[in-house]
């Protein structure tokens, strides 16, 4: 049981554990780093904890808080890090003698000593097998071990936040949780906030004239860019003048190298133009000069692209999914990402009717000013559900 030995008034400054050591790549680390640079700014009475992943960036964030104690975690492996989270952390946790933790990771403590809060961002905890894309035994493995795990917090869980209500929803069904549920959703990282630079990017400029679509993404199973493979094998003809700008690396995940060699294979280096990872401040060129966004992804909890995206003003092509509906809604073409036809069909339907295109952008800017907000007022809403949930203790 949670220990009640101490009360929490309300008013007073909390002890807060943040468990942020499992965001380290991908969308969770950039999740991850933007919640705890607006922690100082928007809670700084409070007292912290963070756990946090040794060099990817969060150094300087960190050190930003004012009153914080910080474990500086060094991935080395499943089996530490399992060795980690079961034996250490919940003593470094016990040790501060939090009021409340706030797991980031998609996790928290099996056994909290206080009301305990957790952000799922991984919707592989509740998603069909469908939407898994072409992953292996082990990969499977690992994500039904990642879902049992998570099943096994939220026993003791008072209160999950997810990025969009479909995820709260299929997460509450999945796991039969009748905890707290509450949103705490995405938003453009702080740079776009910044003086952008629009110039058009060198890789480009040998595809004048053509339809340049940016696919930017790492590898990822779930991703589905093998969608796109079959897309240019199956409509040459049609998608002639056509070309997808793709982000991938091959030591983004076990499955990336398989990935390049079926592009090469299939002789569509020309059509699948790969520019490899791009820093954060090269993306606005690439949105500003590429006619679309394409992303015909299985699985999103709340990808932070669509919100680029719109506010760069590119089109957006992406799945007919839930969680892309619920961020998109009327501001992107959809698709099935698993009928290369139907992908097919929206790329030409941008390219050939110009209207399309600008009805896009014009209803995502739209979205963006009616729905999304910075990272500091989403982290000061969630600070107060936390302050209010550690007070009801």
């Amino acid at each position: 049981m949670t220990d009640m030995s101490h009360s929490v008034h309300p008013g007073r400054p909390l002890r807060i554990a943040v468990l942020a050591h499992g965001l380290r790549v991908a969308g969770g680390l950039s999740v991850g780093r933007n919640i705890i640079a607006a922690l100082g700014a928007v809670a700084p009475e409070h007292a912290y904890l963070v756990t946090f992943p040794s060099g990817v960036g969060y150094e300087a964030q960190v050190a930003k808080i004012p009153n914080c104690q910080s474990v500086d975690y060094q991935y080395q492996g499943k089996i530490q890090r399992w060795r980690f989270d079961r034996v250490f952390l919940p003593k470094i946790v016990r040790d501060f003698k939090p009021d409340i933790v706030f797991g980031l990771g998609n996790r928290g403590l099996l056994d909290p000593p206080c009301p305990q809060a957790i952000l799922v961002q991984d919707p592989h905890n509740f998603y069909p097998a469908r939407h898994l894309g072409r992953i292996d035994l082990l990969e499977r493995v690992r994500t039904a071990y990642n879902a049992r795990h998570l099943g096994q917090c939220l026993r003791r869980t008072e209160l999950v936040f997810c990025q969009q209500e479909v995820a709260l929803k299929r997460l509450k069904e999945t796991f039969n949780y009748t905890g707290r549920l509450a949103v705490f959703p995405n938003a453009v990282s702080a740079l776009f906030a910044e003086k952008l630079n629009y110039s058009q990017p060198a890789a480009l400029a040998p595809l004048a004239g053509k339809t340049k679509l940016f696919c930017l993404t790492k590898f990822y199973s779930h991703k589905n860019l093998e969608s796109l493979v079959s897309v240019f094998r199956r409509f040459p003809r049609e998608l002639k003048d056509v070309v997808v700008i793709t982000t991938v690396a091959a030591d983004q995940s076990p499955t990336a190298p398989r990935y390049l060699r079926m592009v090469h294979e299939a002789g569509l280096e020309d059509k699948l133009v790969n520019v490899g990872p791009l820093p954060q401040e090269a993306l606005p060129g690439y949105y500003r000069h590429c006619q679309a966004f394409i992303l015909p992804t299985l699985l999103e909890s709340f990808s932070g692209t669509y919100l680029e995206a719109m506010q760069l003003g590119c089109p957006i092509l992406t799945s007919d999914l839930d969680f892309a509906r619920v961020i998109c809604g009327d501001a992107a073409l959809y698709f099935d990402p698993w009928n290369p036809a139907s992908i097919k069909d929206a790329i030409l339907r941008l390219k050939d009717d110009p209207t399309v295109g600008r009805a896009l952008v014009e209803k995502g800017h739209a979205r963006m000013k009616q729905f999304f907000r910075s990272w500091p007022d989403i982290v000061r809403d969630a600070m107060a559900t936390l302050v209010t949930l550690a007070a009801k203790a």
